[in-house]
């Protein structure tokens, strides 16, 4: 403790005097909380925003099997695809290790959403093996790499009291969206083909994406007063 004093003290000058007792204090604030004022701005964001993700997410990665498989490809060859592409997951949070703090995760978060959307749309256009490996794998990575950044992104918008049920609160709406998720993309897949279920998917990337832009706060290099002040609504 001495070695860490007095190292504060090099950066930042004489530490105050120890307080003999610190009263605890009790927070009240609930999942009201999470509806009032500006936090009710960054709950419709953060639902809008798990919700298209869970879609995003589970209609690729749950259906690619199934759809190549309905699509004419053979059972053996698609499996393989699947195993091959899911390997980018390894490289993908690695990158999100990398990124993370180098730029505002507002950002990074619609970027990576960006990539998915793009490579997912080229993955379902084409029907050439290569092709389909290459952006299967990027798609599996680039997953990977936003995941982190928004389960990282989503507290970072409420203050300490309410922090574990607001992120609670739009993770389980999210999840809680995937049992309309499969419906949407058997409809999708019946009514207009195989091709447009990918559309569904980069549409559902692409407006996360903007929905994030465009109302989405940012966070990087805030501290928490900072950011849950009455001023940080005119600089998102």
């Amino acid at each position: 403790m001495t070695a860490i004093e007095s190292r504060v003290e090099s950066e930042r000058g004489p530490l105050p005097d120890p307080v003999e007792r610190v009263e605890p204090t009790v927070s009240r604030r609930g999942y009201g909380e999470l509806f009032n004022g500006k936090y009710l701005g960054r709950t419709v964001v953060l639902l809008v925003v798990w919700i298209l993700q869970t879609l995003g997410f589970y209609g690729f990665m749950s259906w690619v099997p199934t759809l190549l498989v309905a699509h004419g490809f053979s059972l053996v060859h698609s499996l393989a695809w699947s195993s091959a592409m899911s390997i980018g997951a390894v490289p993908g949070a690695f990158i999100a290790y990398l990124v993370s703090d180098r730029l505002d995760r507002k950002w990074l978060v619609v970027i990576f959403a960006i990539a998915i959307s793009i490579c997912g749309l080229l993955y379902g256009l084409t029907f050439q093996t290569a092709i389909i490996v290459v952006f299967g794998f990027l798609v599996a990575m680039f997953l990977q790499t936003f995941a982190p950044l928004l389960y990282a992104y989503t507290p970072e918008l409420y203050p300490t009291e309410v922090r574990n049920s607001g992120s609670g609160l739009v993770y389980g709406v999210g999840r809680l969206a995937n049992v309309f998720g499969p419906m949407i993309v058997v409809a999708i897949y019946n009514n207009h083909g195989y091709q447009s279920v990918f559309i569904y998917i980069a549409a559902a990337w692409i407006l996360l994406a903007i929905v994030t832009a465009w109302f989405g706060p940012r966070t990087k290099g805030r501290m928490l007063e900072i950011l849950n002040s009455s001023e940080v609504e005119s600089q998102m």
